[in-house]
């Protein structure tokens, strides 16, 4: 008889996103594993894109609860998400007061609800789906609670049910913490505020029964910090040194059936290097050298830069939009869609010449491994990867016969477009893979069923 387990995830179809891959695949594929998944998303989610097409990969036999939101729209959201800014240019100049209050206006707004709704504004969930979970929990036996975030609110959601229900919490870190708390949009950046999410990351770490995270470099550091808060309870109630929860790396994978084959009819018919990339762009995925060498590409053979053809899907901040100017004045072929269904985003993809992989030189960037690695191996496409060393890196040279570059080496993309332009005419190149089966959504599933069995037998010992 299946074990039973209640899986919360915020981001779940029909809502769209790198994110919910990861989610929708765990409980397709649970079943198979000997875990039967109760689903808790919410009704009414307040995110920027929605792919209905992610609602076919939803297991069938599963049940799914939903709890409303009382969080405001996502345009609502977008609209106050500019920060508080004053110049003494704009204080000067008398045509533009109205439009500065308004805008100081608006980010004292932001800054006041984003110090009450922390750590994330879907905080505002968790009332309504504490009350939905119970119900289940109260209805039928579960034995375990697994949640998964972004947004990290849900973590102390499972850790108020572990509290009322005591079944073990698994924590499924899809993103770290603190490198979110930094860079995205949606947080305040204030130090007192980085404070006080930490402390509630160790909270929340206190209370799990084991870690998940989607990269390795994550994962050590989730286990000094599960250590930290093991020993920082058990030296309040005077148990000597405290054991923290058991932390693993479950990496983002694909699902081979999700892979297309290249179209038929692709030929190339423009005779241009078609260059893809899927996703979206913000500070941690910054095309900014990217555009620099092609700028540096042109200045050296203009010739070749007339055959470079690059297509973004995704979502663009306005910052990236800025980013990708100097590209108007070079013979570069530019084209923008945005966000795509998942399955029009990987045919886009398999359809390339090659695929455009970007990470920034920030600070915690050698960390991140982008979901879209795994499919763009499965791919068997050249990949060209902007990004500093790091895990991504020593993945790409491992399971591929991809190029790592160094995102300030400018010189070296160039030479690399200009490499792949000239060689256009030799047809397509298909590289070979590498050892992909474990990143495969059936194998990553099995991982997380031993972590839910781990806990399980753990609870037992206990008893």
């Amino acid at each position: 008889m299946n074990r039973r387990v209640l899986f919360i995830s915020y981001a779940f179809p029909p809502t769209g996103g790198g994110g919910v891959q990861r989610a929708v695949k765990f409980t397709k594929y649970l079943p198979q594993f000997g875990w039967e998944p109760t689903v808790l998303t919410v009704a009414n989610p307040s995110v920027p894109v929605q792919d209905d097409s992610l609602l076919a990969d939803v297991n069938p036999n599963i049940q799914i609860v939903r709890a409303r939101t009382w969080e405001p729209g996502y345009r609502w959201k977008r609209r106050f998400a500019g920060s508080r800014k004053s110049t003494s240019e704009d204080s000067i100049d008398g045509s533009r007061t109205a439009v500065n209050w308004k805008q100081s206006l608006k980010g004292w707004t932001r800054e006041r609800a984003m110090l009450w709704m922390q750590p994330d504004p879907q905080v505002l969930w968790n009332r309504s789906a504490f009350r939905v979970a119970s119900r289940v929990l109260k209805r039928q036996h579960h034995d375990a609670v697994f949640v998964t975030g972004p947004p990290f609110s849900s973590f102390l959601l499972g850790c108020d049910l572990k509290r009322k229900f005591g079944v073990p919490l698994i924590l499924d870190f899809r993103d770290e913490w603190m490198l979110a708390c930094r860079y995205l949009d949606n947080h305040q950046h204030l130090g007192d505020v980085a404070r006080r999410q930490h402390a509630m990351m160790l909270d929340v770490l206190a209370n799990a029964d084991a870690v998940i995270a989607t990269t390795r470099a994550s994962a050590d550091e989730l286990g000094e910090h599960c250590q930290r808060a093991a020993s920082e309870v058990a030296s309040e109630v005077g148990a000597g040194r405290g054991v923290g929860a058991s932390v693993s790396c479950i990496h983002n994978g694909f699902d081979p059936g999700d892979i297309p084959a290249r179209s038929a009819c692709k030929a190339n018919e423009s005779k241009r290097f078609r260059l893809v990339y899927t996703g979206t762009l913000w500070r941690l995925t910054d095309i900014g050298p990217f555009v620099d060498a092609v700028v540096r590409l042109h200045e050296l053979h203009p010739e070749l830069t007339g055959r470079l053809e690059l297509v973004l899907a995704g979502r663009r901040t306005p910052e990236q939009d800025a980013v990708l100017k100097p590209l108007d004045r070079t013979p570069v072929f530019l084209l923008r869609h945005d966000y795509l269904p998942h399955e029009e985003a990987l045919q886009l993809a398999a359809d390339a010449d090659a695929l455009l992989l970007l990470l920034s030189g920030d600070e915690g960037a050698e960390r991140v491994v982008p979901a879209k690695l795994f499919e763009y191996l499965a791919l068997k496409l050249p990949v060209l990867a902007i990004c500093p060393e790091g895990e991504t890196n020593e993945l790409l040279w491992k399971h591929g016969r991809e190029y790592g570059l160094r995102v300030d080496d400018v010189v070296g993309v160039a030479n690399w477009l200009a490499e792949k332009i000239r060689g256009l005419d030799a047809g397509p190149v298909e590289c070979g893979e590498r050892d992909l089966e474990p990143f495969t959504r059936s194998a990553l599933t099995s991982r997380l069923s031993d972590v839910l069995s781990g806990c399980m037998d753990a609870e037992q010992e206990v008893r």
